[in-house]
């Protein structure tokens, strides 16, 4: 894709729908801050990279800077481990009203994180020595990406444990899970983009200066329609803070019920 030519294209066009869809989920996301639910930090900061990374890219239009496809190329290359977590934030939510695993469950993806984590900050080290050829595929980032997958298929295999148990839980529990259901798959085609680049180096599956269509069907709606549905269950989810309060009010009314019925049947 050219750019510096002033000619605004399909691919541009995706990044202006970006700008827009994910500011309404980065206000989401402060709502959820304000109201102590669950999923702010990761739909927060997903949005906030996919913004900078789409303004980077349309500032590509008028000026063909290192600067801006090196904003783009770093925003591209993070943002999946955030829905995976955001995934497994909606899990340890209903884990908490319905316990079904350890909680140690939830720190094996962090510390395979944390590992990722140093991978790619090597990955990046040696992009930018190179001189040419810088955005296809290096060992870093094939083993960075297939840690990414490990750790997505350990979350399937949590999604399904849970899924199973799906009978203990409440109707807002169940409410996580079928949302948690619904973002597997589409977070697996977005997974995949990411798998066929690092396998094939082929750039038509480079998100920044690829094929247009494949980054629409395979990058930006998977990703857009999973913030949608997160944002959805979690909206529609009571704050795990506000239940416990009023879980404990409800249980001192019962206990003033029975002081005042024992008080009165005292007193008779």
């Amino acid at each position: 894709m050219t750019s510096g030519d002033g000619i605004f294209r399909f691919r541009h066009g995706i990044a202006a729908a970006q700008i827009v869809l994910f500011s309404a989920s980065l206000l989401y996301a402060y709502s959820f801050r304000q109201t102590r639910r669950i999923g702010w930090f990761t739909i927060g900061a997903f949005s906030i990279i996919r913004l900078v990374g789409a303004g980077c890219l349309l500032g590509t239009i008028n000026k063909d800077s290192d600067g801006l496809w090196a904003g783009v190329f770093v925003c591209e290359s993070l943002g999946i481990l955030l829905l995976i977590f955001t995934l497994l934030e909606m899990l340890e939510r209903i884990n908490k009203t319905v316990p079904v695993v350890h909680k140690w469950t939830f720190l094996v993806p962090q510390i395979l994180t944390w590992l990722d984590i140093a991978i790619s900050i090597g990955g990046f080290v040696t992009v930018s020595k190179k001189d040419s050829n810088q955005l296809l595929p290096t060992a870093w980032s094939r083993a960075s990406t297939g840690i990414m997958a490990i750790i997505f298929l350990y979350t399937v295999g949590v999604f399904a444990y849970f899924w199973f148990h799906r009978h203990q839980y409440g109707q807002e529990e169940t409410r996580l899970v079928m949302g948690v259901g619904v973002c597997e798959p589409l977070l697996l085609i977005r997974v995949l983009y990411s798998v066929i680049f690092v396998i094939t180096a082929d750039l038509t599956w480079n998100a920044v200066k690829g094929n247009p269509t494949a980054y629409l069907l395979m990058t930006m709606l998977p990703e857009v329609a999973f913030i949608a549905t997160c944002t959805l269950a979690i909206r529609l989810t009571s704050p795990l803070t506000t239940r416990n309060e009023q879980k404990n009010k409800d249980q001192r009314l019962q206990e003033e019920g029975q002081n005042l019925a024992t008080h009165s049947r005292a007193s008779n």
